[in-house]
């Protein structure tokens, strides 16, 4: 298994995340994909690699035994935008992609790296600003050892700060007239009794904080569409790969800052106008890849968009909207 997690500009979530992946009871490769953040990330997750900076905790709830007992140094390996055909052969590979990719690019790019590694059958994408169980990466190759007819899967994504809280799980339901998802068992306890199979047949599409692919899945539906830059790749993947079946690994843990660094949480009152921006200009090109027919729909649901933002005195938001929809750039 090769995990993929792309950092911009947050690489103390990024080395917390780390910690927790090196501590567990089964390690797999691991590829950070830094979007040309411009602070020395790489720098500070090299030094971390070679135990000369300590992992620091957001919440001293996730600090435990076993991310101290880490062995260092771990064996790293950096590389630049235009080395990425080399097989993956250290535990550690960090990527300096060169430019900011967002969301899409940044994980191509640690796909391409993992995939030349023959021996990788499984490729997660996770979220820097994620930690997981000990046990978890474990779980999840056994699951789909289990399971190898899934193409994808989740798991259950917990809120970091309120570690007894779902985010969600496994993924969303989307709705198509809409362009909307809601999120699985959004807001419920984690001791709630899940039924895995009701789960994955309620899920149009795995959340991408955590989102695990088979390489047959990958070889035959490809990388995410890159056009998107943010939000909507999680569903134009399912959408092109919907002939495969999506599992859920219900006794995974994975625990999810929320969105912090795009502005995108949903416990802001409003998205960041940045946000607010890649959000419909990704949604109004994912209908028209995929719904040509309902774009007067989504039309008309933005301008209802843009006067509410205006209603709610948040014009930076109704501006960032509104250009948008007619495909013009942020500013």
């Amino acid at each position: 298994m090769a995990v993929i997690a792309v950092n911009y500009r947050s690489p103390e979530d990024t080395i917390e995340c780390l910690a927790s992946l090196f501590s567990g009871e089964r390690v797999p490769y691991v590829i950070v994909a830094d979007n040309a953040s411009g602070d020395g990330s790489l720098e500070t997750i090299a030094a971390w690699a070679k135990g000369e900076r300590e992992t620091r905790y957001a919440s001293e709830f996730h600090r435990n035994e076993a991310t101290a007992a880490i062995r260092f140094p771990i064996e790293c390996d950096l590389r630049g935008p235009d080395d990425l055909d080399r097989p993956i052969e250290k535990p550690l590979t960090l990527i300096d992609t060169g430019a900011n990719l967002g969301f899409a690019g940044g994980n191509n790019r640690g796909l391409q790296v993992a995939a030349g590694n023959p021996a990788v059958e499984l490729l997660w994408l996770l979220n820097n600003d994620t930690t997981v169980g000990p046990e978890t990466v474990g779980m999840v190759i056994d699951a789909f050892g289990a399971h190898p007819e899934w193409g994808m899967a989740g798991t259950p994504v917990r809120l970091y700060h309120e570690p007894h809280t779902h985010q969600l799980v496994n993924g969303m339901r989307f709705n198509k007239l809409t362009g909307t998802g809601r999120g699985i068992g959004a807001g419920s306890a984690v001791d709630t009794k899940l039924d895995p199979d009701a789960v994955a047949r309620q899920t149009d599409f795995v959340c991408g904080a955590s989102l695990i692919m088979s390489r047959e899945f990958f070889e035959d539906v490809g990388y995410l569409e890159e056009r998107f830059f943010l939000f909507y790749e999680e569903i134009d993947l399912a959408t092109r790969g919907k002939q495969y079946p999506i599992g859920f690994i219900p006794d995974a843990v994975v625990y999810h800052k929320e969105g912090a660094s795009a502005g995108s949480s949903s416990r802001l009152q409003a998205r960041s106008p940045l946000a607010e921006y890649h959000h419909i200009r990704s949604k109004m090109l994912f209908v028209r890849k995929h719904y040509p027919l309902l774009l007067p729909l989504y039309f008309a649901q933005n301008l209802v968009i843009v006067a509410r933002r205006l209603m709610r005195r948040q014009p930076p938001q109704a501006k960032a909207t509104a250009r948008a929809t007619f495909g013009l750039p942020l500013r």
